[in-house]
């Protein structure tokens, strides 16, 4: 499935077009599609990070007293890897040519000369000259920002007009403007999937078939955007970068759902081609797929990635940026095939993604858990009644040590199949559980309330596994509970 670039509106925008594929189609860099897809991915997050509503803050009331020195510093290493790339796209004859041109410019020039070269070099006639542009742009930021985090505290007011400037920059790049044209090149705006090809050729309404085209092209993109997120990451610097990739994936998130909201209803409706029931079923899904993700992507921002940029915490940051990498991969994964299967039945996801996780094992594996994560609690209530009565701690310690484990675990294979409204039941239990600490074993108060808390989750535990047995995909299907009790004997054992 393809899809041609956003028509332009005007003759330059056509023959900026041309030669820009033209340039790209005759350079000899290597991985250019690559390095071309990441440019444009950081020049579009670096414009969206710059919006308060695309960060995690949570505390918006006093934006204006913040310190966004992190901020900063995750711009200077975006800005860094901006340059990176743009020498990478430059031919070496490029660089060499374009840097004696600036030192011409700059060393050998009366000034009424090098306005008459800064008034060409605004033109940007050829990809290279843009690129270089771009390039020595950046250079300058980068200096900025080196200097600037330097400092002790940084001001939103710094932040926004900092903004300014490097918005304005890229929006005034005539090439390697971003937010022109779709996107750098639309080579890369492709499905490379026979079947889909086949579906689309399938949909007899043009109109729908070039809507959806469009769904399906930017969920395949926010699943490629989702690919620059490294939860691996061991710095805390670098965990932190992800943060200017999730501002661009919520952006994008909501226009999707934007548009599935406000066009699809009208398009649907004229599409006379098609049949009311395959109609009803798109319309069907697609509503479903606006509404969870709208949901989800608040909560990733109010709950996973909560003021993210400021947590110290390592751990905390490593397992809320990836839960939220698998809580978006899913969706979008799921949202891509199950929209397609109302067109085609019978694709399979794993035809599309290697790793597709349909709803039936989702919900499977999320009532495995469930009914473990209710027998280790259920352990532990057993041993600190136990060991009370016996005065020991050593059992009781040997047990809280065992759910800890098995919230690691469970925090990083099931988590995401939690649905948002039962998610932060979760986490206020992961926190509870955080803090107690060893040493109010001895304290009765401490115990009981720890006591009280388990007893509440586990109640919650049991009410959230009947609401699982219920889902439609697993009314038939009884709980296996032999899987369960081998992994329960690991986490116990």
């Amino acid at each position: 499935m393809e899809t041609s670039p956003v028509r332009a509106s005007d003759s330059d925008q056509r023959a900026i077009i041309q030669e820009r594929d033209r340039w790209f189609y005759a350079l000899a860099a290597p991985r250019k599609q690559e390095k071309l897809f990441e440019l444009e991915v950081l020049l579009k997050g670096l414009d969206r990070f710059f919006s308060i509503a695309n960060q995690p803050i949570s505390d918006r009331e006093h934006i204006v007293k913040r310190d966004f020195s992190v901020e900063l510093q995750i711009i200077k290493r975006a800005v860094g890897r901006v340059v990176r790339l743009s020498q990478g796209l430059l031919t070496a004859e490029d660089n060499k040519a374009l840097h004696f041109k600036s030192y011409v410019e700059n060393r050998l020039l009366n000034d009424y000369q090098r306005a008459k070269m800064i008034e060409r070099a605004v033109r940007q006639r050829t990809p290279e000259e843009s690129l270089y542009v771009l390039c020595h742009s950046f250079i300058n930021f980068q200096e900025v920002l080196s200097a600037l985090t330097e400092k002790p505290a940084n001001s939103y007011f710094l932040f926004y007009h900092l903004e300014q400037l490097i918005s304005r920059e890229i929006a005034a790049n005539r090439f390697f403007n971003p937010f022109k044209a779709a996107g750098f090149a639309p080579h890369y705006d492709v499905i490379k999937s026979p079947r889909f090809t086949r579906l689309a050729r399938g949909i007899p309404d043009s109109r729908l078939k070039r809507h959806l085209s469009v769904i399906f092209l930017l969920m395949f993109k926010l699943l490629r955007y989702l690919s620059f997120i490294s939860p691996e990451e061991k710095e805390g610097d670098k965990l932190k970068d992800s943060l200017l990739i999730f501002a661009l994936i919520h952006s994008e998130t909501l226009m999707l759902v934007d548009l599935i909201e406000r066009e699809m209803p009208e398009v649907m409706a004229s599409c006379v081609e098609t049949t009311e029931e395959t109609r009803r079923a798109l319309l069907n899904h697609l509503d479903a797929l606006a509404y969870q993700l709208s949901i989800e992507i608040k909560k990733i921002f109010e709950l996973e990635l909560k003021d993210a940029a400021h947590n110290k915490q390592l751990n905390l940051l490593r397992s809320g940026i990836s839960r939220s990498r698998g809580i978006l991969t899913t969706i979008f994964q799921q949202g891509i095939i199950h929209l397609a299967q109302t067109l085609d039945p019978g694709l399979d996801g794993r035809e599309v993604f290697g790793d597709f996780i349909s709803r039936l094992e989702e919900s499977r594996k999320l009532r495995r858990d469930i009914w473990l994560f209710h027998k280790v609690i259920e352990n532990l209530e057993r041993v600190i009644d136990e060991a009370g009565r016996k005065g020991e701690t050593i059992p009781i310690i040997e047990a809280v040590k065992s759910l800890r484990n098995f919230i690691f675990y469970y925090q990083n294979i099931s988590f995401q199949f939690v649905r948002c409204y039962d998610r932060e039941h979760f986490q206020k239990f992961f926190e509870q559980t955080d803090h107690f600490l060893i040493a109010d074993i001895e304290k009765p108060a401490a115990l009981e309330a720890f006591k009280l808390n388990l007893h509440g989750f586990k109640m919650f535990l049991e009410a959230t596994l009947a609401n699982i047995n219920n889902r439609a995909e697993l009314r038939e299907m009884p709980f296996g509970q032999e899987e369960g009790e081998r992994i329960l004997a690991q986490f116990l054992g």
